[in-house]
């Protein structure tokens, strides 16, 4: 299965696979963003083939993700999920795969987009074989979880500084992740550029909502919804918290939290026995384990009618790069209580869309969750302006942002239509 010739482009994803089911382990919002690029980039006749190691030893070696797009598992280690700190020696040999791989097709590229940080040596490798740009998203930053007081990672930090400062070009998820970069990496403000994830905009079907509202057994109560990886960097725990808090309120009796999600591979490393099972001792101890409910990982393509099912999305993250669950929740009219950290207040409009929250108090998140809740009509506002906002941000503009990069690295010399810099793309708040 060869992918049509021509100019294509290498997007190299180390561990996470556009194709893998999204929820379970380390997927999430990289894979969805890397599968929609691939697709969006088959729509405009660009090929692609992208590089992931195989940790599945009954999967094909390659797939189509789309019409000229094809995932290519490169044989590099035992054939299993490994831990991430595991795969830093396999960097090298993960190159020489993927250079092999072209070798053997006489297979040219016009440039090499990487995808998380491990992904960035390999893309270096190549860079320097093949002669070509190499474009890095980060996705996350070690410094940024180290600010935001979660344990610090000096070698993946002094690794990503290095990239930051070799690569051709940066693509942030968003301007704070550009601010970052520039304040904690020393990153030049002048090679790193901004585009932001998009969202699905299909509206879940009301009767498909009202059937999952009967499946859960939830018919007349209120729900608060909390989608996403359950490790400590999410802030599950104040969540639930918060919800004890909550609990204190005569007229929120109804009130019942869902949790969409499994344990990361850090999530299951943590605490002796996983998150998951922290956060239900958590509220048991709290005296409202009738009120919180774990359903496990739910598949991205039903993901949507949880949104519309929720009265309101609480995004209580010590860090977060972007936001994708607080997009795809407003994407549904749903309102999102969510920490004032990183790209967040670019998704969320406070006041608006919903409540931003300072800190990590839970008495600040049960007030901003109980106000949405207390004022239906607002809620109903804050809905409607939520869905508006969320259609402003399309997989296509991201797609049409990235190609612009492209051009302006693999043909500097061809004006580009979208600016690129830290004064027009990064802003200054």
């Amino acid at each position: 299965m060869t992918a049509p010739s021509g100019r294509a482009i290498a997007v190299v994803s180390v561990h996470a696979s556009p194709l893998s089911e999204l929820g379970r382990g380390e997927n999430g919002g990289m894979n969805l963003g890397v599968r929609r690029l691939c697709e969006g980039l088959a729509e405009r006749g660009v090929p692609t083939d992208v590089f992931v190691r195989r940790d599945d030893p009954d999967l094909p070696a390659e797939r189509l993700i789309a019409p000229g797009s094809r995932l290519v598992l490169l044989d590099v280690g035992p054939p299993r999920p490994l831990p991430k700190e595991d795969l830093v020696a396999l960097l090298d040999p993960f190159a020489d795969a993927m250079l092999a791989h072209a070798a053997s097709e006489n297979r040219s590229y016009r440039l090499i987009h990487a995808h998380y940080w491990l992904s960035g040596p390999p893309a270096r490798r190549a860079r320097d074989r093949l002669g070509i740009p190499w474009v890095q998203s980060f996705h996350s930053l070690a410094r940024m979880k180290a600010a935001a007081g979660l344990p610090p990672d000096f070698q993946r930090g002094a690794v990503e500084e290095e990239l930051a400062a070799a690569c051709d070009r940066i693509v942030a998820m968003s301007r704070a992740e550009g601010r970052e970069l520039v304040r904690l990496y020393g990153a030049s403000r002048d090679r790193i550029c901004v585009a932001e994830p998009g969202v699905d905009q299909h509206a879940a079907y009301p009767a498909a909502v009202t059937s999952l509202r009967g499946e859960l057994d939830v018919e007349g109560r209120r729900v608060v919804l909390f989608a996403g990886r359950l490790e400590p960097l999410k802030g599950a725990d104040t969540l639930i918290e918060a919800i004890a808090e909550m609990d204190r309120d005569p007229h929120l009796q109804d009130v019942v939290c869902l949790f969409i999600g499994e344990d990361s591979g850090d999530g299951a490393r943590a605490n002796h026995g996983g998150e998951r099972r922290r956060l239900e001792q958590l509220a048991a101890d709290a005296g409202i384990g009738d009120r919180v409910r774990f359903l496990g990982a739910v598949p991205h393509d039903r993901l949507a009618r949880y949104y519309a099912l929720a009265d309101v999305c609480v995004v209580p993250s010590r860090v977060e790069t972007f936001g994708l669950v607080a997009l795809e929740a407003q994407a549904q009219g749903t309102p999102v209580v969510a920490s004032r950290v990183g790209g967040l207040p670019e998704v969320v409009a406070d006041e608006e869309t919903g409540l931003l929250v300072e800190g990590r108090e839970p008495r600040d998140y049960c007030a901003a969750i109980s106000k949405i809740l207390h004022d239906e009509a607002g809620r109903e506002r804050m809905g409607e302006a939520a869905r508006r906002r969320a259609a402003t941000f399309s997989w296509e503009r991201m797609v049409d942002r990235l190609l612009s990069i492209y051009g302006r690295v693999s043909s500097p010399e061809i004006p580009a239509e979208l600016p690129c810099g830290y004064e027009v793309s990064l802003g200054s708040g």
